[in-house]
């Protein structure tokens, strides 16, 4: 598995797709910035492309680039009440997790 999410997650995706029936139906998971914690994802209606990995889960696709899943691993993607949280399930061991630290 790539991808760790759960029915309610995946429910309140398939309102989102269903308000964007025009709109590809695959949610594409993308490394948005880097920071000293690590990336930091977005997640946008795309279609697939060769060098993806895709998985379906509970109705909905999710696509991600093969390099992505190479750099951080296994991705879970959780509704947290008012947005979507996107996170490597394994954080990175050299991330310092906050930036009064960094130098």
């Amino acid at each position: 598995m790539y991808i760790a999410t759960n029915q309610e997650t995946c429910e309140k995706i398939g309102e989102v797709l269903a308000a964007q029936a025009d709109k590809p139906q695959n949610i594409r998971i993308f490394i948005a910035g880097m920071g000293c914690s690590g990336p930091s994802f977005g997640l946008g209606l795309d279609n697939v492309n060769e060098n993806d990995f895709s998985e379906s889960i509970n109705g909905v696709n999710f696509v991600v680039e093969q390099s992505v899943y190479d750099t951080v691993g296994e991705i879970k993607v959780e509704w947290v009440g008012n947005g979507y949280s996107v996170q490597p399930v394994t954080p990175a061991a050299s991330a310092c997790g906050s930036c009064s630290s960094c130098g």
